[in-house]
């Protein structure tokens, strides 16, 4: 279901209030008027009409009044003091009401006027008398009506419409397009600070747990929820420090018993089993170590600190040139050019430790692995291992995640080189290299 945006439900919700406040005002003063007996024919206009509707000719050739339902009515409402004359051509006369001595003269002395509106007593400028030729039932006649007769209902409702819509409703019209034209501005205007609140709220990721939004220009009545999602923040932030505080004592309690186990385990004989559990307890101390690295990322402001990259690499290479040789990998650096870019020196060496460990372990026994320099500021790792199916690219930067099921790729390397690199304003980009090895792509500086 698609819903309307807010700009058109309050432009729809303004031109239906529009429409019932007319028709309310208008209702109003019909039955205000009606109350006060103000709804009246003054030209008299309409009384004509139902007398002429009602004029017939009786079997002696005189006028007569048929009882139509609008003559009964209009002399219902009316009484007393409904007055009118009607005369034709051949002299007949039809008198109704009393009829004051001034107009009863008059009925005859308006040979070739069509029409005549006669007022002589009144001073509210109004016609008490309206002489009119009109087409009847029975012919031709002369019809002199008293002016300000009640209206019926009908008559009411029908010149109201035709008022409405003559009057009213071109107002009306104008108004919807006012408000169609200004309802967008308002509401941009109106929700100012909704907005730039939205665009604060989308700029916030995990690392920035303090931030808060703003709550500067933000209508009162939308507060409550900007409230509640800072407080919603605070819990959050809360709930994250505790478990960063958990894995971190976690690691710092396993670093001792995982020493003396490897300590103990140098002292068994050699044998296959020794291997085995060697292998075992260095990734178990590697885990450990990988889960401080993790904790201290979230303490690490990257200042203006110089790093030299060709030294980095140089440095992280011979470091775990003994590991390398231990897999009969060959281990190689290139990096022609001097490179410095401002970061944090440890955590980028930890990254780039992490990289090279990771085509240590799953290039294969024999592989070749070669660390890259690239301009601007880049570090490319690459091997001849078997590489990563495109389709868990995305997926092996996750923690703990397995290439295969109850492989050895199961740590928290590639992710702590995926936060590095967002700390440093960057992307680990995974690909493919020529040889249809892996290759680990750490950018930095990406928005400077």
């Amino acid at each position: 279901m698609k819903l309307l945006s807010l700009r058109w439900q309050l432009i729809w919700s303004l031109i239906l209030l529009q429409v019932v406040v007319g028709l309310l005002v208008m209702g109003g003063f019909i039955g205000l008027a009606w109350v006060l007996g103000r709804v009246v024919d003054e030209t008299g206009e309409e009384t004509v009409r139902v007398i002429r509707d009602a004029v017939v000719r009786a079997g002696d050739g005189a006028l007569a009044l048929a009882p139509t339902p609008e003559f009964e009515q209009l002399r219902g409402n009316a009484g007393a003091g409904l007055w009118f004359i009607v005369r034709d051509a051949q002299g007949h006369q039809l008198v109704q009401g009393e009829v004051p001595e001034r107009y009863l003269g008059l009925a005859g002395r308006f040979d070739g006027i069509d029409r005549v509106w006669i007022d002589l007593a009144t001073s509210n400028g109004q016609p008490k008398a309206r002489f009119e030729r009109v087409e009847t039932r029975a012919g031709p006649v002369a019809m002199m009506v008293q002016t300000g007769s009640p209206l019926s209902m009908k008559s009411t409702l029908r010149g109201t419409g035709v008022a409405f819509l003559f009057l009213v409703a071109p107002m009306a019209l104008v108004t919807c397009l006012g408000v169609i034209l200004a309802t967008p501005f308002v509401v941009k205007r109106g929700l100012k600070g909704l907005i730039a609140t939205a665009a604060h709220a989308e700029s916030i990721d995990v690392h920035e747990r303090t931030t808060r939004l703003p709550l500067d220009g933000v209508a009162g009545e939308i507060r409550p929820l900007v409230n509640a999602v800072n407080r919603a923040f605070d819990r959050l932030n809360e709930g994250y420090d505790r478990q960063e505080r958990f894995l971190a004592d976690a690691a710092h309690e396993l670093r001792t018993p995982i020493t003396i186990l490897q300590i103990r385990l140098e002292g068994l004989p050699n044998d296959p089993l020794k291997v085995k559990l060697m292998q075992a307890s260095a990734r178990l101390a590697t885990l450990a170590e990988q889960l401080l690295d993790l904790q201290r990322l979230d303490g690490v402001v990257v200042q203006a600190q110089q790093v030299d990259l060709k030294a980095l690499c140089e440095r992280a290479a011979a470091d775990l040139a003994p590991l390398a040789i231990m897999n009969r990998c060959s281990l190689s650096v290139d990096a022609p050019l001097a490179i410095v870019v401002g970061g944090d020196a440890p955590s980028l060496e930890r990254a780039l430790t992490n990289l090279i460990q990771n085509a240590i372990e799953h290039g294969g026994q024999g592989c070749d692995i070669q660390v890259r320099l690239c301009e601007p500021f880049c570090i490319e790792v690459l091997d001849s291992g078997p590489g990563i199916p495109e389709s868990e690219r995305e997926r092996v930067v996750e923690p703990f995640h397995r290439l295969v099921p109850r492989g050895r790729g199961a740590g928290l390397g590639l992710h702590l080189v995926a936060e590095v690199a967002h700390l440093h304003r960057g992307r680990l980009t995974i690909g493919s290299n020529d040889t249809g090895g892996a290759r680990m792509r750490l950018e930095l500086n990406l928005g400077t």
